[in-house]
């Protein structure tokens, strides 16, 4: 409790309702976490006062054991709710080391008293959700992280374990005592402590980005020896490069020539970064900032550095719009890559330290009969063995564990090296955290040799539309955050999404009503992602994602109601678009195990056809065409956009330049729009009431901050006319940080 009075704070466009536990910004309800909103009503209830981070600490978190990180998440949280700017504050400013303090004029007006704490219980707020692990010790906090001020959330933590050992110890003795007792007498104490989760043995940071950017989802690597952080950031007006943080400093190193960088990964003497800037795999001496060519790498889907040799997924182009997806392997110094293990869908290669085998997930294939799942490979027999169909995405092999994603959870399992098995049972090392890229199973978490583990947590998610002019100038953003994968209805009126409002991965369908401003939710499984609004708005396809057993297309109703329809089966489907007529509805196909299939489903009677290797379609307006990404030629930058008769035959015209991908029409089909590699939104006049189309020459319209030009399907929506659109942005104030772990 904070005070005896209830009162209610207002500023700039900002409302709080202490009694009411409420934070209104131009007139909307914004959720906002129980200890962010105490610590708003400390500073409120202070204006203009500085206040450090001890008095925060002890007046927010009592006796919980807690780093500085959760007070600096705490701040982030409000900074990105008020839309404040650390490095330009409006409303909280910090003082470095010392605390924090709201600059902002404040007006007050009591209203009837009320104590917090029973309004919290009355409303529901449960603040063990957001309460994080004790402190188990805090032994060489200092000489192993000397993570200082406003980089990473984490100062004089040994002097606040210090502070809290005490009290706890003295409040917990007779139960620890009691339950110390108990737990001898039934199983012992070898056994209870073997059944301790991994969670909490773990000291919990939180991590901030350089000043004026944010980290780019699921690209970052933490190097073997657990001392430097490679990742990819993106600044203000979205251009992207690899960064180099060490772990004992505040400032982070930004690698001059390594724009538009994805899927950095460390060499094992952590003296080296591979990457991937398209088309080629580089590779980066962070001391010297040297940069070299290794080989072309078209549509690089990760990299792992074993030993003398770098192993990486990428195609092999044989023509314009198709090739093989395999691991290719390519000496350490450079060379001529070559298809090492090909015709099973592999992505996400990670070495093992014997520096022959390596691991790698597979999306798996009907055709060949090969299973889903992680594979162990072998450099010198080039054989395959499957590890596991249970487990979906990537992995990472450190202190004789395999680290994997599970129901949204961090698992640890011992791997034995010598059987090539999992042994043992898993450990839940963060639970319900993690979520789960738009495309092809990647989860953002990178562990050290020593077991340093770096993840971005999803009650921390990025993930925001907002709407832009075709200058570029945001207008304005959606109330409600956790959105992705958007598509409007013909109209424009409707926008479906894929929704994890409540941040923990489990992604439903969505409709939001611009009008009336509600959210309907039209699914239930918490596996649902990439949705397609039907031609009249009232039916919606999306993808259930059961990543153990099989992908499907359903349908639904927009409204809610009605029965649930299943439209088609298989290994691995993604629906794309509905024709304007709603008769065919576009998808794309992985069960041939190499590269996606655009397949079209004629809902009146239920047959399917091929209709080309690529993906992202989408119908004209006037039924007669088809846009997609496909393939690009060997020295492209991966994929191109495209468009091609529907149902066809017939040639196929090239409308990017230089790569391109999520192509999408115009409502009148005389525009056609796609995102290059490196984020740029282009548009291409196009005209199409010919025997072929005749497209102009491609024009920048603006540079985006889209959350990824590929690899994530549509991120990006169009209004009818054109003249706006809706975008799955980085955010450019309050950047999300990355969350630390150690033991």
């Amino acid at each position: 409790m904070i005070g005896s009075k209830s009162f209610v704070f207002r500023f700039a466009d900002v409302e709080v309702r202490e009694h009411e536990f409420s934070l209104i910004k131009s007139g909307k309800v914004l959720a906002v976490e129980p200890k962010a909103f105490r610590v708003l009503l400390l500073l409120l209830h202070n204006p203009q006062k500085l206040i450090s981070k001890e008095e925060l600490l002890n007046a927010v978190w009592g006796d919980t054991a807690v780093t500085e990180g959760s007070l600096t998440r705490c701040i982030w949280l409000l900074r990105r709710q008020l839309g404040d700017d650390s490095n330009e504050p409006r409303f909280i400013e910090t003082v470095a080391t010392v605390g924090y303090r709201l600059m902002c004029k404040v007006e007050v007006s009591e209203i009837a008293s009320e104590d917090l704490q029973a309004t919290d219980k009355a409303i529901g707020l449960s603040e063990v959700e957001f309460v994080e692990a004790p402190i188990q010790s805090a032994r060489d906090v200092q000489s192993e992280l000397k993570w200082i001020s406003g980089g990473v959330g984490l100062t004089k933590a040994s002097e606040l374990a210090s502070r809290h050992q005490g009290k706890l110890r003295e409040r917990f003795a007779w139960g620890v005592a009691a339950l110390c007792i108990a737990l001898l007498t039934w199983l012992g104490v070898a056994h209870w402590r073997s059944m301790q989760s991994a969670e909490s043995r773990h000291l919990r940071l939180s991590l901030l980005p350089p000043p004026s950017t944010s980290f780019v989802p699921y690209n970052f690597a933490i190097s073997p020896d657990g001392r430097r952080l490679a990742f990819v950031a993106v600044a203000q007006d979205g251009s992207t490069a690899l960064w180099i943080r060490s772990m004992a400093a505040e400032a982070a190193q930004r690698l001059t020539g390594t724009e538009g960088a994805t899927w950095p990964f460390w060499s094992p003497d952590s003296r080296q970064v591979g990457f991937f800037q398209a088309p080629k795999l580089k590779s980066v001496d962070p001391s010297s900032g040297a940069i070299q060519i290794l080989c072309d790498a078209p549509g690089g889907y990760g990299g792992t550095w074993n030993l003398g040799t770098i192993l990486f997924t990428g195609y092999q182009t044989g023509n314009r719009f198709g090739g093989d997806i395999g691991v290719f392997k390519v000496p350490a110094s450079g060379g001529e890559p070559q298809l090492f293990t090909k015709g099973i869908a592999p992505f996400w290669p990670s070495a093992l330290p014997d520096g022959d085998h390596f691991i790698f997930f597979s999306t798996g294939s009907s055709k060949s009969a090969q299973k889903q799942g992680i594979y162990v490979g072998s450099l010198s027999t080039q054989e395959s063995k499957l590890i596991s169909s249970e487990i979906v995405g990537n992995t990472q092999f450190a202190s004789s564990r395999l680290y994997y994603v599970r129901d949204r959870s961090l698992m640890a399992q011992l791997f034995d090296l010598k059987g090539l098995q999992l042994t043992g049972r898993p450990e839940a090392v963060s639970r319900q955290e993690l979520e789960e890229a738009p495309a092809f199973s990647r989860t953002g978490f990178s562990v050290s040799d020593n077991g340093v583990i770096v993840f971005q947590s999803a009650t921390e998610s990025v993930s925001r539309l907002a709407w832009f002019d075709r200058s570029g100038k945001e207008l304005e953003e959606l109330p409600r955050t956790g959105y992705r994968d958007p598509a409007l209805s013909r109209d424009g009126t409707l926008l479906a999404v894929s929704s994890d409002e409540e941040h923990n991965g489990k992604h439903y369908i969505h409709i939001y009503d611009f009008a009336r401003g509600t959210s309907t939710r039209a699914s239930d499984g918490g596996t649902e992602v990439f949705p397609v609004l039907s031609p009249d708005g009232k039916r919606v396809a999306y993808e259930v994602n059961n990543a153990r057993t099989s992908q499907s297309i359903d349908v639904a109703a927009t409204d809610g109601s009605g029965k649930l329809e299943r439209l088609a089966a298989s290994d691995f489907l993604i629906p794309n678009d509905w024709s304007v007529d709603g008769r065919f509805l576009v998808y794309m196909n992985f069960q041939n195990g190499i590269a996606p299939e655009l397949h079209v489903l004629d809902v009146r009677n239920h047959s399917q056809t091929t209709y080309a290797t690529g993906s992202e379609a989408q119908f004209s307006p006037d039924g007669r065409w088809i846009a997609f990404t496909g393939l690009g030629s060997s020295g492209s930058e991966g994929s191109e956009v495209y468009v091609g008769r529907f149902p066809g035959p017939g040639r196929r015209i090239q409308i990017s330049n230089h790569g391109g991908a999520q192509a999408r029409w115009r409502a009148d089909g005389k525009e056609l729009f796609y995102i290059t590699m490196d984020k740029k939104l282009m548009a291409v006049a196009i005209d199409t009431s010919h025997d072929e189309p005749v497209a102009g020459v491609p024009h920048l319209l603006f540079q985006t901050r889209i959350i990824a030009p590929r690899i994530v399907l549509f991120q990006y929506a169009v209004s009818p006319d054109g003249s706006r659109f809706l975008i799955n942005s980085m955010p450019s104030v309050g950047a999300a940080p990355l969350t630390v772990l150690m033991n």
